[in-house]
């Protein structure tokens, strides 16, 4: 009983931490969605993936760091954050993630064209 009590500040980190984590995979399939226009049935997949994926690393934090204790205020921290990220940073993440991709669209294409043009000089 004592572990868990003076882990609790280490716990709470680590929900942020993870409520964030959480936030941002949720970004990056809404990113994806985005790039193959909407597509319902990779909808409900990305959905399906994203929640699962939310509510492992939840119960793996609280494996892990509570030492399978499951407190009242774990949920809410966890949950929390996980909003304040979506609704706040959420937007932030998704202009990086799109630079991040339209400089690698652009460096793609600029290798292509080099390709293209090596391709057709006379030897």
């Amino acid at each position: 009983m004592l572990n868990e009590t003076l882990a609790q500040p280490l716990i709470f980190l680590m929900l942020i931490l993870f409520g964030f984590a959480s936030g941002i995979i949720f970004d990056i399939s809404n990113f994806i969605l985005k790039l193959c226009k909407k597509n319902k049935v990779l909808k409900h997949f990305l959905d399906f993936f994203a929640c699962i994926s939310v509510f492992g690393i939840f119960f793996l934090c609280i494996y892990t760091y509570s030492f399978g204790e499951l407190r009242f205020y774990e949920f809410f921290v966890f949950f929390g954050f996980f909003s304040l990220e979506r609704f706040s940073l959420g937007k932030i993440v998704e202009k990086i993630i799109e630079a991040c991709y339209n400089t690698f669209v652009k460096l793609v294409n600029k290798i292509n064209s080099r390709r293209k043009r090596h391709d057709e000089k006379p030897s």
